[in-house]
């Protein structure tokens, strides 16, 4: 039988977590939706993708650190989206 190690931290020298829009320290856990063709899907069907992440609980924010490098805009620039679809927004 294995034994897995303890590792005491020390919580207070961690950094807080706190929504970018409002300020608040508390967050949920939510899904972000991503369709995927069926081209470019491996089964060849279309499919729903979830991918978890946090917003906050107070006023729903999600923190630019919480979404996938791919939606951060990081490494792409943004792609040009139809204006009738609702969008996801980041607010500095």
């Amino acid at each position: 039988m294995s034994q897995q190690q303890q590792i005491n931290v020390d919580l207070s020298n961690a950094q807080d977590i706190v929504c970018e829009n409002c300020g608040n320290y508390t967050f949920e856990e939510v899904l972000l939706m991503k369709k995927l063709s069926a081209l470019l899907s491996p089964t060849g069907k279309e499919a729903i993708i979830p991918i978890p992440t946090f917003a906050c609980n107070a006023c729903g924010f999600i923190n630019k650190q919480f979404l996938p490098a791919a939606m951060r805009g990081e490494d792409t620039p943004p792609a040009e989206e139809p204006t009738d679809k609702p969008q996801l927004k980041l607010e500095q």
